[in-house]
């Protein structure tokens, strides 16, 4: 397993400021959240650096999993009011979205499993 990436301990603003900014996070607000962070075990603090423990790996990586299928959602209900082909467009983004289709199986049959 990769190891998480070290960010700076939010205390030193300047530093912090520095390595969250790039990645679109407010330092500010992170030292607002980080007591809340540590004590629902998801980042460590050990000497003078933050790091995410597997269960923050853990929920991040499910936070990205559900704005993913969110997306998916959007895009087959983008699809619908085109007509029958949006309609079936829509549907297998739906089957893709939901894992009851795999890709191949989506484009050899747009308009549902046979």
């Amino acid at each position: 397993m990769r190891s998480p990436a070290l960010l700076p301990d939010p205390g030193d603003r300047e530093l912090s400021a520095q390595a969250l900014l790039p990645q679109g996070l407010d330092s500010d607000q992170a030292r607002d959240d980080l007591p809340d962070l540590i004590w629902l075990k998801l980042v460590v603090r050990t000497d003078g650096a933050l790091s995410a423990t597997d269960l923050g790996a853990a929920v991040r990586y499910r936070a990205l999993y559900e704005a993913s299928q969110e997306r998916l959602g959007e895009i087959a209900r983008l699809a619908d009011p085109h007509g029958p082909e949006g309609s079936r467009f829509a549907a297998a983004v739906r089957r893709l979205a939901d894992g009851s289709s795999t890709f191949a199986e989506a484009r050899r049959s747009p308009n549902g499993p046979e």
